[in-house]
């Protein structure tokens, strides 16, 4: 954030692949970080420590190997998603971003966002995020956080931002709506939070601090941040409820949580699908609909059955 070149031209943080991709050049002995097997699909010098190094300052520590090839995602999408957003605010400065890199020669860990095998990586779904051209973001500058609309577009933009402070199981502290008009291709400050008064020591590793940007009766974005680093924030299990059903050749995943859930992931077992979102968060109280295509030759109980959920919640507890 103290930087503001004129073009970022290339930037990165790496993450390891998918585990379906990790699965295909290992064996079960190989499945940890610092295995040969493991350091040869690295080809940054260092580079497995500076991921293991950057996730401890972010992350607690992941229970297994699973939970280091999911944080390590999660920790990519977060980095880059930071930096763009950043430089997105300050697009008067800023004229651009290209991330690197889009994809893999082979199945390796690397600052791709589509691994080897054409897997989408957090760090994808994330990049359709942050590169919308009307772009909901919080700096957070804890207790303060300044909320932000970028418009990339052509005309001016018109729209709500509902926001909340509230319990990590979702009892509002504070809660309201702002009005946003986004003029053409710059930046607005929409409001600046200052939480002072309400956020203190006793209480901001179990507060949370969420926007949801509205266009009428249509749901744009929604953007969660923390008052810690989310290592120390104090989850819950947020019990997630998913329901899933089937529009001709569509699944839709109609997804619940008793308390706020961090980069959902969602996976079905044996089959590559691209979801319309995934690795997002899931404030509670809330509904999320996501959908993907159905594979083919699949049923609705099939998926029913190949459906797997994780959260940040479950790579710790």
């Amino acid at each position: 954030r103290n930087t503001f070149p004129r073009f970022m031209s290339e930037f990165g943080f790496q993450a390891f692949p998918n585990m379906e991709t990790i699965e295909f050049y290992t064996t079960p002995l190989d499945r940890n970080l610092t295995s040969y097997i493991m350091e040869h699909h690295q080809r940054g010098n260092h580079g497995n420590g500076l991921i293991i190094a950057q996730m401890t300052e972010t992350f607690q520590m992941p229970k297994d190997f699973t939970a280091w090839i999911y944080l390590s995602l999660v920790l990519q999408a977060e980095g880059i998603r930071y930096g763009v957003e950043h430089w997105r605010r300050n697009m008067h400065r800023v004229a651009g971003t290209l991330y690197w890199q889009l994809n893999d020669c082979w199945p390796v860990a690397s600052w791709a966002s589509i691994d080897y095998f054409g897997r989408w990586k957090a760090l994808h779904y994330s990049a359709r995020r942050f590169f919308a051209p009307v772009l909901l973001s919080i700096e957070d500058k804890p207790p303060v956080m300044d909320v932000h609309v970028a418009n990339d577009l052509a005309e001016s933009w018109e729209g709500t931002i509902k926001w909340s402070l509230e319990s990590i199981t979702g009892e509002v502290v504070d809660d309201g709506v702002l009005t946003v008009k986004a003029e053409p291709l710059v930046n607005t400050l929409i409001h600046n939070f200052n939480f002072s008064d309400r956020v203190t020591a006793e209480n901001e590793r179990d507060l949370v601090f969420t926007c949801e940007l509205w266009r009428g009766d249509e749901h744009i974005s929604t953007s969660v941040a923390t008052f810690v680093p989310d290592k120390h924030v104090s989850f819950v299990n947020p019990k997630l409820k998913v329901t899933i059903d089937q529009n001709g050749d569509e699944l839709i995943f109609k997804l619940e949580a008793n308390s706020v859930a961090r980069f959902v992931e969602l996976k079905l077992s044996d089959a590559d699908v691209v979801f319309s979102d995934n690795y997002f968060d899931v404030p509670a109280g809330r509904v999320v609909t996501v959908t993907c295509p159905i594979p083919d030759g699949w049923t609705l109980e099939k998926a029913k059955d190949k459906f797997r959920v994780y959260s940040l919640y479950d790579s710790f507890a």
